[in-house]
């Protein structure tokens, strides 16, 4: 019994089947794209500058489904050779589309996003457990810089520091025990143990404190300072320079880095949001009271006003006449208490989205493998474009599906 009338029948099947599996899929990235929108302007979120090689690849892919579509094409004259030529073109294209994708996406994951990580390097950052000491004089990192005497030291004497600590993390990614025993000891570099104000010292059994060997906790937790140091991730888990590779928002707004500390940018204030203040401001022995983006005193309007008042506790307001802004504001403790414990949902986002098109992304390419394999065997024809058809149908929807996401991950970041 023949399953199909026609292969028009067939086509029609096949192209209906796929469809409603992209269906799902459309339904399922909705979803999680309207998650992400959401968790974005809810509390601390990670902004991401997407790799180079992610433009790149968005072009072979345009390109890789133009060369499928006019395989189809050929094949309904059952132009044989072109049908061929072309879906070779479409696969080395789409090949070259999946290595430039892994290139970006390890890229991304190597700037120190991680599937699940904190923001920042909780428990190694430096200075919070341990610093290093040049001679006499301690090394500090102000967030951006390492500083000695006062200056910030040069790439080669970062080498240096990088390379006497390797000595403890080596290059991998835990700590697999060791009696810590590091050559050239105090030729200039020592370790300093901030919780007890104590230098750490050399002896024939490893590293000690105050005569004692080090714990096992505290072995663990000398090798994250170092790691963090080696690996470029002193204070923050990302990699690169806040403002140009990543920065921090909070509920939506993006903050300004400087030296460990985060604050909330001035904003000059929307007619609506001067409109919504109502406020009494005390000002040279004067109660003005501030309403409907007016300012009155003894209720008359006050053209000539400028001074400062605080609206709620880390919101302070500025007005100047007709010129009206929340001034620049540092996170307060509770927000920073937040900040060191929050994790980097936006990369967790990112990666559930990225594991769902790598499925498609496999599918679609196996599937254009098949065809042309199928194709060089004189499979398809003006009677018969059915399997070819759906796969065409099905790398324009991955094609679209990528342009989604790279458009819908530039915009959030």
């Amino acid at each position: 019994m023949q399953q199909f009338s026609s292969n028009k029948q067939r086509e029609k099947v096949y192209i209906a089947i796929v469809i409603v599996g992209l269906i799902a899929s459309l339904m399922l990235f909705a979803g999680l794209s309207s998650a992400v929108l959401v968790r974005k302007m809810d509390k601390f979120w990670v902004n991401i500058n997407l790799p180079f090689a992610f433009k790149i690849s968005t072009i072979l892919i345009l390109i890789s489904s133009i060369f499928i579509y006019y395989a189809v094409k050929k094949a309904k004259k059952s132009d044989k050779k072109s049908t061929v030529y072309l879906l070779i073109l479409s696969l080395v294209f789409s090949l070259a589309f999946g290595v430039f994708q892994f290139i970006g996406w390890s890229k991304y994951y190597n700037q120190g996003n991680a599937i699940k990580s904190f923001i920042t390097f909780v428990y190694g950052q430096y200075g919070q457990s341990y610093i290093v000491y040049n001679g006499e004089n301690p090394i500090k990192y102000d967030g951006e810089n390492y500083i000695f005497n006062g200056e910030v030291m040069q790439t080669n004497s970062v080498d240096e520091l990088k390379t006497f600590l390797r000595q403890i993390c080596g290059y991998g990614t835990s700590f697999q025990g060791s009696n810590l025993k590091l050559s050239n000891y105090n030729s200039p570099y020592s370790i300093f143990d901030i919780k007890k104000n104590s230098k750490l010292e050399m002896s024939s059994t490893g590293l000690t404190i105050n005569n004692s060997s080090l714990s096992e906790g505290q072995k663990d937790e000398l090798f994250k300072f170092s790691f963090g140091v080696c690996n470029d991730q002193p204070f923050f888990m990302l990699k690169g320079k806040y403002g140009e590779d990543f920065s921090i928002a909070l509920n939506g707004e993006d903050l300004i880095y400087n030296k460990k500390k985060l604050y909330f940018p001035a904003k000059e204030l929307s007619d609506k949001e001067k409109n919504a203040i109502s406020q009494k401001v005390y000002q040279s022995g004067n109660e003005y009271n501030v309403q409907n983006g007016l300012v009155y005193l003894e209720d008359k309007v006050v053209s000539d006003f400028e001074g400062y008042f605080q609206l709620k506790p880390g919101i302070n307001i500025h007005i100047n006449n007709d010129f009206w802004e929340r001034t620049k504001e540092e996170l307060n403790a509770n927000q920073y208490a937040e900040f060191y414990q929050t994790s980097n949902v936006s990369s967790s986002f990112v990666w559930v989205l990225t594991f769902i098109h790598f499925l498609h992304l496999i599918m679609s390419i196996s599937g254009i493998m098949v065809v042309s394999f199928r194709a060089n065997k004189g499979y398809y024809s003006s009677e018969n474009t059915s399997g070819l058809k759906a796969i065409e149908v099905f790398w324009h929807f991955v094609g679209l599906l990528w342009l989604y996401l790279y458009v819908f991950l530039e915009y959030i970041n």
